[in-house]
């Protein structure tokens, strides 16, 4: 057992970086990096030719809240806890501040990387609002909002019971947003004073419910769900072990496997449905709708590129639903029963390529129309159009590749 703690973490955290790198460089040979390389020259050029022409409507106050709020609430932390350490280092639960100090470091430095650089491409548009602040001037107020935030989340996740845990998170959601969109429209020592008494009213509020001195449980099921999220990003590159995953009920999704008929040769078919709504594949999928849709109308409102800025994003969103759609091959690929049960392979091949056709499928007519939609309603029917054909021509186009890689993989 290491004595230090904190070097117990640090060589945790470095055994994980080794451990991932030979899946960063098989990304990096992907060409994944060239398809973000062009998609932020895309956005970047729809961003500038938006700022010259900003609508006199445009909510750029609410935007700009809106936005920093949620990387401000938004709060990660990095423990690489396993289950084992509720043996092995909870008889030294007092010693674990100096186990979560360097955590709960790299976790504020990282979202505070990340809301610097929202703020960096906001700044121009928030130039714009006529605020009575500069964008320099609120820097280190975001910033100290953003460990505040971090904070209270440490706190919530020491909260006993989960409804509480859920209802303080709200609370500290809607004081941020609030404090945030005081210190875009209000005097600097106005906004200050009025996000002092916003902290205040949370930290009053929760140091009601009950609470853990530290929260194992909490803190292994998160670090678990992290995991997960890496492994199933490399998973669309390379091939690597999975990691236990809990399923997800879905039930507003799950009745789409009663629609498929209980047969021998619908085995597969039936397997790969379940795998992909009940997994962390169907939670991807439904995430990259609901924010390729916002991304597409909005894209698609602010007229930017002619109006074919809105179609650019539902094509980007679309091509990156075909490719986790099509992460569902991966799944019970090294499973020891498909030997067993006497089932032909070809089966397994072909019912993968139709659950994920269909699931990009059902994606791409979502990402299509709410870009679509706000480009035909405003006369650009060349843009509407094209987004949803674009979309649509993916589905088949992916189906062919994602079909060559099983080949492929097969013959190996």
């Amino acid at each position: 057992m290491e004595p230090d703690l904190e070097m117990l973490r640090r060589r945790r955290a470095e055994a994980w970086r080794k451990a991932v790198a030979p899946y960063v460089r098989d990304l990096a040979r992907s060409g994944f990096p060239t398809f973000v390389v062009l998609a932020a020259l895309t956005a970047l050029s729809g961003y500038t030719a938006f700022l010259e022409t900003v609508p006199p409507d445009f909510p750029i106050t609410a935007v700009g809240a809106v936005v920093m709020a949620l990387l401000l609430v938004r709060s990660p932390l990095r423990t690489h806890l396993r289950p084992a350490d509720a043996v092995f280092l909870m008889p030294r639960e007092h010693e674990m501040e100096r186990y979560m100090k360097s955590a709960r470091r790299g976790g504020y430095i990282s979202g505070s990387a990340l809301m610097l650089a929202a703020w960096l491409i906001y700044a121009p548009l928030y130039g714009q609002s006529g605020a009575p602040t500069g964008t320099a001037a609120l820097v280190p107020a975001l910033l100290v909002l953003k460990a505040l935030n971090d904070a209270g989340a440490w706190r919530e996740r020491r909260m006993a019971r989960s409804a509480a845990r859920r209802l303080c998170r709200l609370l500290r959601a809607a004081l941020t947003l609030a404090a945030v969109y005081a210190l875009f429209t209000e005097p600097l020592p106005a906004a200050l004073g009025f996000a002092a008494a916003a902290a205040a009213l949370y930290a009053a509020v929760c140091r009601l419910p009950a609470r853990h001195r530290f929260p194992w449980q909490r803190l292994f099921d998160e670090e678990a769900r992290t995991r997960r999220r890496y492994e199933r990003f490399f998973r669309s590159f390379t091939d690597l072990p999975a990691e236990d995953e809990t399923p997800a009920r879905r039930p507003y999704a799950a009745w789409v496997a009663g629609l498929i008929r209980h047969s021998r040769e619908n085995t597969y078919l039936m397997l790969y449905t379940l795998t992909l709504i009940r997994t962390d594949i169907g939670g991807m999928l439904i995430r990259l709708i609901a924010v390729g849709a916002l991304a597409g109308a909005a894209a698609e409102a602010s007229g930017a590129l002619a109006g074919w800025a809105g179609a650019i994003a539902a094509w980007l969103f679309a091509l990156a639903a075909g490719m986790q759609a099509g992460t569902v091959r991966h799944a019970h690929r090294h499973a020891v029963w498909r030997h067993l049960y006497p089932l032909p392979e070809a089966g397994r091949q072909r019912a993968a390529v139709r659950v994920a056709a269909a699931a990009h499928f059902a994606c791409a007519v979502p990402l299509g129309l709410a870009a679509g939609l706000p480009a035909a309603l405003a006369g650009r029917y060349a843009p509407a159009a094209a987004a949803m054909a674009g979309c649509l021509v993916l589905v088949p186009a992916m189906a062919r590749r994602l079909r060559r890689h099983m080949d492929r993989e097969a013959a190996e």
